[in-house]
């Protein structure tokens, strides 16, 4: 049975140009005509799947259903995440069942398995247990204004890494005596624990237009120049 656009009513051939809402919950189908979009834009649309069409009625949904609708979404989010986290537990549980049966050596006999698995805690947001985490390497990050505090360095990090802020090792790249009043920007050294320290290289968890740099001591760099 042919469908109706929702606009003109008509029923919608296997030859009409028609175009879908991408909202997951609505997928209805129009004419192109029908809701404005000119040869060009369809084009673009089929050839782009960064670029998408709303129709009205969901454009204009109400506060009230887009918190329920995002609701919907981050409950299936938490099911996957669940379903992943088990997953993981089957095979860890496998892996410890399995992985230290007898093995034949070339002696013929057999010989326990070892078992070599490691893994690394990565819940940064615990307080419970103090742990004491390696900080080998440093990074240098700039250019801020010069009234950025360690400290604003510190909760940015925290919340665009979801670690805890007393993971975060942070220091003011500035002389004690120079004036601040003076500087047209300041710099800082940061650290975090070496299981994630490649994450600071990340560009998206940075403003635009900052620059990240392994950091160097002035030693080492008057070191490299004999």
């Amino acid at each position: 049975m042919a469908e109706n656009c929702p606009k003109c009513k008509k029923s919608i051939n296997s030859k009409d140009a028609i175009i879908i809402c991408n909202s997951d919950d609505c997928l209805k189908k129009f004419h192109r005509t029908c809701v404005n979009i000119d040869d060009a834009m369809y084009d673009l649309i089929q050839k782009n799947p960064m670029i998408s069409f709303n129709c009205d009625e969901c454009r204009n949904q109400t506060p009230k259903a887009l918190s329920a609708k995002l609701h919907t979404i981050e409950e299936k989010v938490n099911k996957v995440c669940n379903g992943v986290n088990q997953i993981q537990g089957r095979m860890y549980q496998q892996y410890f069942q399995f992985g230290n049966q007898p093995v034949n050596n070339l002696d013929g006999k057999k010989h326990p398995q070892q078992n070599n698995l490691i893994v690394v805690g990565n819940n940064c947001n615990s307080d419970r247990l103090q742990v004491v985490c390696d900080y080998g390497r440093w990074v240098q990050v700039g250019k801020f204004a010069t009234n950025t505090s360690e400290d604003d360095i510190i909760e940015h990090l925290a919340e665009e890494l979801k670690i805890n802020k007393n993971l975060v090792k942070c220091t003011k790249l500035v002389k004690n005596d120079a004036n601040l009043s003076q500087l047209s920007y300041c710099k800082f050294k940061i650290s975090i624990p070496d299981y994630r320290f490649n994450e600071l290289f990340n560009e998206a968890i940075w403003p635009s237009g900052v620059m990240v740099s392994p950091f160097t001591p002035r030693s080492q760099l008057n070191q490299n120049r004999i």
